[in-house]
């Protein structure tokens, strides 16, 4: 069993290795990642050519929430960034934010919150305009992957939290709206430690002991702003479709009110020269009309309208698996009708829209083929150990000793035992690295996280803790996730070598992060919290 650990781990390290040591940039490696993965799941793990193709192919189109939201998020900043838009933004933010810290806090850890609750990919979104703002690219890229990390359970309109609760709710015999509560809420007895340590880890990667001196308050208030109001969002019962959003706002308005008390108690005062309002309003009216749209669209009774009008409401993919594409409900499609509607509020010229053009097609394809291939991973491994019976997808004989998610689980489990309590969130890690989002990793390995919880004798209330500290680490995940960090690379236009910094500054973030996540989670359960 343990070489089958191992060979489950190679292809990650495979990826790992060539953008760390060899300096490939995230696209090129998903592409010998999946070939390894592929080979690996044939030759090892019980898979036929057909049953991985299949994954491959499975995991592509599952990848769609994401990879088309990035595309048009790309097209949207672009054309911002070409007639102005990006600057205009700049100059408001620097009269709410004057420091970069203070910048650094209200985008990435405030907003940041805000539009990846919306769906909208904060990678595709950040990284022109905090250049814009006189940001270095390394410090970009790392406030676009990092900061909103902590509330990454509450993105896309919580689907990490709901699409887990509607899928698995009748197993701990709950309804989905239970087990929904139930899961946020011990997501959110984590936020405020993790979420404070994140945003004073954006600092000192920002600028070292002297960014986080100069910020390490309003990084504090922050992060207990996100975390607090998370834990009493749920106990009220907000709904969870809007927890992040939520969050998001409230952390944004905190930091700001915070800011004009520090100016006042200080005596600064900032002259700025005038900004013209009708002009900051047509700049952000993309942001604007993406952010109604959405908002409209989480409305459940308008999301039930919009999935019952979808064309493609159900499509049967080679016989055993269901794909819901929902494309009316989806976020990525208003994100796509933003994008063309931005062409009508900002009203490029005709060079304009051609360099805008050619831009987006030229560096579109990296981070689409990054996610979709990561996520195609990520699905040869949850298939792997299956066969094809009739018109179904079924487990082998030996299911247990060949899956490579279960391997992961189970070999965990055997080495750790009781202990398992102190790297189970090491498993949501993985799984979000691994399958390039927190909902790929809440799903895939679900029951791989109840199996080894009951093995170990863990009451339904503690293994809902074990799987919320899974669910935040696969948030944590995102500031070492290779589709990501090659998504924020390819918005600016930098090579390789950014892509291989990035990773080895946030590897060391990541650890400590997961140590102090797997220290609370074995708190929580002991206590049973």
């Amino acid at each position: 069993m343990g070489l089958k650990f191992l060979l489950v781990l190679f292809p990650l390290l495979v990826v790992f290795v060539g953008i760390l040591i060899f300096k490939r940039n995230a696209a090129e490696m998903a592409v010998v990642g999946w070939l390894v993965c592929f080979a690996v799941a044939v030759l090892f793990f019980e898979t036929s050519v057909f049953v991985a193709m299949a994954a491959s192919i499975y995991g592509f189109f599952q990848s769609f929430g994401i990879s088309i939201a990035i595309v048009f998020t790309m097209l949207i900043i672009f054309l911002m960034k070409e007639v102005g838009a990006l600057d205009t933004i700049s100059q408001g933010i620097k009269r709410i934010a004057h420091t970069k810290e203070e910048q650094a806090l209200f985008i990435g850890i405030g907003f940041g919150t805000f539009v990846t609750s919306l769906g909208v990919v904060t990678p595709a979104l950040f990284p022109p305009l905090l250049i814009a703002m006189g940001f270095g690219p390394s410090s970009a890229v790392a406030i676009s992957v990092l900061g909103y990390n902590a509330s990454t359970s509450f993105a896309l309109l919580s689907i990490p939290v709901t699409l887990p609760a509607d899928l698995f709710a009748a197993e701990l015999g709950m309804t989905s709206l239970e087990f929904g509560y139930d899961f946020a809420l011990k997501i959110s007895l984590f936020l405020p430690v993790i979420a404070t340590v994140i945003s004073c880890a954006m600092l000192w990667i920002m600028g070292g002991f002297e960014s986080l001196k100069k910020g390490f308050v309003p990084a504090v208030m922050s992060g207990l702003v996100i975390g607090f109001s998370s834990i009493i969002l749920v106990l009220v019962r907000a709904p969870i479709m809007v927890l992040g959003v939520i969050a998001g706002l409230l952390s944004m308005i905190f930091l700001y009110l915070y800011f004009i008390y520090d100016r006042k108690k200080n005596g600064i005062v900032i002259e700025h020269e005038p900004l013209d309002k009708d002009e900051l309003i047509r700049a952000l009216s993309p942001w604007l009309l993406l952010i109604l749209l959405a908002s409209v669209a989480s409305i459940p009774s308008v999301t039930e309208f919009l999935r019952s009008i979808d064309p493609a409401f159900t499509h049967r993919f080679i016989a055993y698996e269901t794909i819901n594409f929902n494309v009316f409900a989806q976020v990525y499609f208003w994100i796509a009708v933003t994008a063309f509607a931005s062409f009508y509020l900002l009203k490029p010229t005709r060079e304009q829209s051609n360099r805008v053009l050619k831009t987006w097609i030229k560096r579109i394809w990296p981070p689409f083929i990054a996610y979709s291939l990561f996520f195609s991973i990520a699905y040869i491994m949850a298939f792997s150990a299956h066969t094809l019976v009739g018109q179904s997808l079924e487990p082998i004989a030996d299911f247990d000793q060949y899956n490579m998610n279960f391997i992961v689980g189970i070999v965990l489990g055997d080495i750790f035992g009781a202990g398992y309590i102190f790297v189970a969130a090491s498993l949501g890690l993985f799984g979000a690295v691994v399958g390039g989002s927190e909902t790929a990793s809440n799903v895939l390995f679900f029951g791989i996280q109840r199996q080894v919880s009951e093995q170990i004798g863990l009451s339904d209330s503690q293994f809902m803790t074990i799987y919320a500290s899974h669910g935040v680490a696969g948030g944590v995940a995102s500031a070492i996730t290779p589709s990501k960090i090659n998504n924020a690379v390819a918005t600016i236009g930098k090579g390789n070598e950014l892509e291989s910094e990035i990773l080895r500054k946030h590897l060391l973030i990541v650890f400590i992060l997961t140590l102090i996540l797997s220290i609370m989670t074995a708190i929580f359960v002991n206590l049973a919290i």
